[in-house]
């Protein structure tokens, strides 16, 4: 999910919350790995705003759990400066989980150094045609991985600035590396597994959420370090805004989002639909799976509702 300017539930009562949400029974979760704050939020509503965040409205929304880019009108959001950010209006608690995208670098963000577009450094490969602003990065250098992992990077800020957790984004950038594809894949579940190990042992219970990146589900370390599975467009878009993807789209990511759950790992849906009638379909149809859906429009510059 990429995005900015011109870019792109889990417990009622203790862990059954969470297992229906995994779509599995509540026994072959005890003992394992499970997010604290996870398993405490019974999530039935979510989504992410990334662009024209308005915290007081956040605030008053009834989300359990919303997604936001973690600088608001160039000032680093503090949950511990706006605690209501993490109370619902019905005295609920809500998740706040911050974005950062592991396999890109944005323009934008405040480690950008405008002389990098004359002189890259060695991590920084070709800008996306796609989303101008955002380059493919070389996210096995050290360099890169000190900015997000290393000591004052951005998983410590994030812990600092107390958030619940953080949304991974291009955890699928290993598809830009397609002649080292194989290593660049080992290279990235090595990554995830760096910054969730960091994120955790600062803050417990820290919620790690992975985007896309289906492939990586078949690794047991990859879905070790991770507390969720966001995966957007499963139904529709593949082929064209509002086209239904086929049955074999589909299929192949769900043979990855199974595995997940039968892990144990709740699966998240992001659909960008607008028309009343097929988000009513889209719903019933991800419900039916098991999973949590959230429908946005490209730009994410939306409440979600």
């Amino acid at each position: 999910m990429r995005r900015f300017m011109t870019r792109r539930s889990l417990l009622t009562s203790g862990l059954l919350g969470f297992a229906a949400l995994a779509g599995i029974g509540a026994a072959p979760l005890i003992g394992r790995r499970v997010s604290a704050r996870l398993a405490s939020v019974d999530v039935r509503s979510w989504g992410c705003q990334y662009q024209q965040i308005d915290l007081g409205r956040v605030a008053a929304s009834d989300l359990d759990m919303i997604v936001l880019d973690p600088v608001v009108d160039g000032a680093r959001i503090s949950l511990d400066a706006l605690p209501n950010l993490r109370v619902k209006p019905d005295g609920g608690r809500r998740l706040v989980l911050a974005y950062l995208s592991v396999g890109e670098a944005e323009s934008y963000r405040a480690y950008w150094q405008s002389s990098w577009r004359e002189t890259p450094p060695d991590w920084l490969g070709p800008e996306n045609a796609r989303w101008p602003g955002s380059f493919a990065v070389k996210y096995w250098h050290p360099a890169w991985r000190a900015m997000i992992a290393g000591d004052g990077g951005a998983i410590d800020a994030l812990c600092a600035a107390g958030f619940d957790g953080v949304f991974l984004d291009r955890v699928d950038a290993y598809g830009d590396w397609r002649e080292r594809e194989t290593q660049a894949r080992r290279e990235m579940v090595d990554l995830v597994g760096v910054l969730s190990a960091r994120a955790k042992s600062q803050r417990p219970g820290f919620v790690v959420v992975a985007q896309n990146a289906e492939p990586l589900l078949m690794n047991d370390a990859y879905c070790g370090s991770i507390d969720a599975v966001s995966k957007e467009s499963l139904l529709y878009n593949l082929h064209g805004e509002g086209v239904e993807n086929t049955d074999d789209d589909v299929r192949w990511s769900m043979t990855y989002l199974e595995r997940a759950r039968a892990r144990g790992l709740p699966v998240l849906a992001i659909e960008y639909l607008d028309d009343t009638v097929t988000r009513l379909r889209a719903r019933a149809r991800l419900t039916r799976l098991g999973f949590v859906p959230f429908f946005g429009n490209r730009l994410l510059d939306r409440l979600p509702v």
